[in-house]
């Protein structure tokens, strides 16, 4: 769970929508503005992807997943990123994932 401030009219302006019924309450408007976010913002979607994988929280897998990239893209730019070394095993969690989506 994640709590927010938001200045005051632009809390009346979300209130005003949530009014007409456009949504249910805050939470799914601020839920859809960061999937629209998000959705315009791939370069961001990027870095999330590359901090995660960097603090091992994700697979390369997922990372590229939410990148919106390809495996081997993703690999690419964590080996130029210094994150996958060229050469070093991947992580047997990647491997296991892998082998999972060739299966």
């Amino acid at each position: 769970m994640v709590s927010i401030t938001i200045p005051e009219k632009m809390s009346e302006e979300i209130d005003a929508i949530i009014n007409t019924g456009y949504y249910d309450n805050r939470s799914e408007f601020i839920r859809q503005a960061v999937r629209y976010f998000l959705a315009q913002k791939p370069e961001v979607r990027l870095v999330a992807a590359i901090e995660l994988y960097r603090k091992e929280k994700i697979t390369i897998s997922r990372a590229a997943e939410i990148a919106g990239v390809s495996f081997s893209t993703i690999k690419e730019i964590l080996q130029d990123e210094g994150i996958l070394q060229r050469g070093k095993p991947i992580r047997t969690k990647d491997l296991d994932e892998l082998r999972e989506l060739v299966s």
